[in-house]
């Protein structure tokens, strides 16, 4: 052999002693890719189902940390003053509205009639009821107010993903 021949063969050895070494080199990376990086699937199913669990179960939770108090009558209650209205006294104007509306034969002022003795009605049960909690710790709180906003999350998430 001469000299030109030794020299091709070394070149062609060393040649592919780089490729074989940039194999390897590949072939770690994405061994390396594929351990740190793992693909995520995530089941739109599941995390709606998750989540409403969660927000169900959280106010379910809040709404029974609460005792309701009903006190028929009572218009406003602060500072040692107390504004009530007799029950009887409500009911007058739905009860004139109500005589109108067989009296009357145009219908629009025993309606209006009508609709604020039912508004005033309304009034009153609403403001009469009164909502006192029942102690709790502040880590009851952060978990039911954790629970509704992870379950509003996963739903929201599992509603309004794009799919891709």
């Amino acid at each position: 052999m001469n000299l030109d021949e030794k020299m091709k063969q070394l070149e062609d050895e060393v040649k592919n002693e780089e490729d074989g070494k940039k194999q390897k080199q590949k072939a770690r990376r994405t061994q390396a890719e594929a351990i740190a990086q793992p693909k995520k699937k995530s089941n739109p199913l599941l995390e709606f189902v998750v989540g409403f669990i969660l927000l169900g179960a959280g106010i379910y939770w809040v709404l029974n940390s609460f005792i309701v108090t009903f006190t028929w009558g009572s218009l406003w209650t602060g500072m040692g003053i107390h504004a009530g209205l007799a029950t009887g006294l409500m009911l007058i104007p739905l009860f004139v509205g109500i005589g109108l509306a067989f009296f009357m034969e145009k219908k629009v002022v025993p309606g209006i009639v009508i609709g604020m003795g039912l508004l005033i009605v309304l009034v009153t049960l609403l403001t009469s009821v009164r909502f006192r909690p029942i102690s709790a710790s502040l880590w009851q709180y952060v978990v039911m107010f954790g629970m509704i906003a992870a379950g509003a999350g996963l739903l929201a998430k599992s509603l309004f993903k794009k799919s891709e």
